[in-house]
């Protein structure tokens, strides 16, 4: 499975989680400052300056990075949940970490339990788990305000196959509502806007087929985007998803759909769409479909064309975010068993810094959600 080939399923969520360490962590993304404040500048390094008009291309040297500030979200450190706002919270137990999200002053967290199977757990006081779990949650989301997060079962059988019939959860502080999917072999939540929650359905025992749907937990009203067939994710306002298609000449294709009307906005042939920046006006790109390994560049692209603003190549990028509408946080080495960092670069400018130490000792994960996972 690609480190960030595909759409996590929380394109829209509230808290990044960086991995630092051992452990298998999905993250959620989002800014922990206002969408629409004013990025700080970061530190220009030479490999990233060129005179008055800045590349559009940038090749970087990690090792020659100025250092910067830490990331502006939650990350992961062994089981220790730090920054983003909030306080340090250790995550109990030996199970896996498969996703974690801030919300309403908890923690809540995925769990591996047994193979293939997971649950949800939340953490209220710091370190203990509330006695109520939610079994067979394979999917969590936030809202970019942090009002609400959405999550979706996917339930297996003692023999670790699937189950037919699953459920959708909305949550605010105010209460939580459920909508059941009996015909479904599982639901995967893509993002929640308000009361409306964006899930993809797979329509058979494989997970081959599937379709899009939003939900209104307010009405209780779903409706399906018929046009999308294989949706990986959708931006934080929930106005544009992105379907994975096959192309012309046996290769893979990222189209971008708007949710209201159905419409095809455009498709790229040469980038794997993994993500937005808040405000959804840039989109996140890499070479990588559905691949393995690490990605020789990252790519911000223009939502409305798909044109290319800025394009960053030299180590390998394990994962990339959006920390906000100018900067993207990427994890970043030379390859295999060698240093590494979570790196911090300016889409207005091209400049790059390390936002946390190039180390060997600590590994570091930001897998999107993620996403859209």
């Amino acid at each position: 499975m690609s480190r960030n080939g595909v759409l996590v399923a929380g394109v829209a969520a509230v808290a990044v989680l960086a991995v630092v360490g051992g452990g298998v962590v999905a993250l959620r993304r989002t800014p922990q400052v206002s969408a629409t404040a004013a990025a700080a500048p970061l530190h220009e390094s030479p490999s990233t300056t060129a005179g008055p008009a800045t590349p559009v291309k940038v090749t970087l040297n990690l090792s020659k990075l100025p250092v910067g500030r830490a990331p502006q979200m939650s990350y992961l450190q062994g089981r220790t949940v730090r920054g983003g706002g909030g306080q340090d919270v250790t995550v109990p137990g030996k199970q896996n970490i498969l996703d974690a999200t801030r919300y309403d002053g908890s923690l809540l967290v995925l769990l591996e339990v047994g193979l293939g199977g997971s649950e949800l757990a939340r953490i209220d006081d710091g370190s203990t788990f509330a006695l109520q779990r939610i079994p067979d949650v394979q999917s969590l989301v936030s809202s970019l305000d942090q009002q609400a997060v959405a999550y979706g079962t996917a339930p297996v059988n003692a023999d670790h196959t699937r189950k037919k019939g699953s459920d959708v959860y909305w949550e605010t502080s105010s209460g939580q509502r459920t909508l059941n999917r009996p015909d479904d072999w599982g639901t995967t939540v893509l993002g929640v806007a308000g009361s409306h929650v964006f899930f993809k359905s797979d329509t058979d025992r494989d997970g081959l087929t599937s379709t899009f749907s939003s939900w209104d937990a307010g009405t209780g009203k779903v409706t399906q985007l018929k046009s999308v067939r294989s949706p990986e994710g959708v931006n934080g306002a929930g106005t544009a998803v992105v379907d994975f298609v096959a192309g012309a000449a046996q290769n893979f294709c990222s189209t971008l759909t708007d949710t209201a009307s159905g419409k095809q906005l455009w498709r790229t042939c040469e980038y794997a769409v993994n993500g937005f920046t808040p405000s959804g006006g840039t989109a996140i790109g890499t070479p990588d479909f559905r691949g393995g390994g690490s990605d020789p560049l990252v790519a911000a692209l223009n939502a409305k064309d798909g044109s290319v603003q800025r394009q960053w190549s030299g180590p390998q990028f394990v994962q990339s975010v959006a920390e906000d509408d100018d900067h993207l946080l990427m994890v970043a080495d030379t390859g295999e068993n060698t240093r590494t960092a979570i790196i911090r670069c300016s889409i207005a400018t091209g400049a790059c810094e390390l936002a946390t130490p190039l180390t060997k000792a600590a590994r570091y994960d930001i897998r999107l959600l993620g996403a859209w996972q």
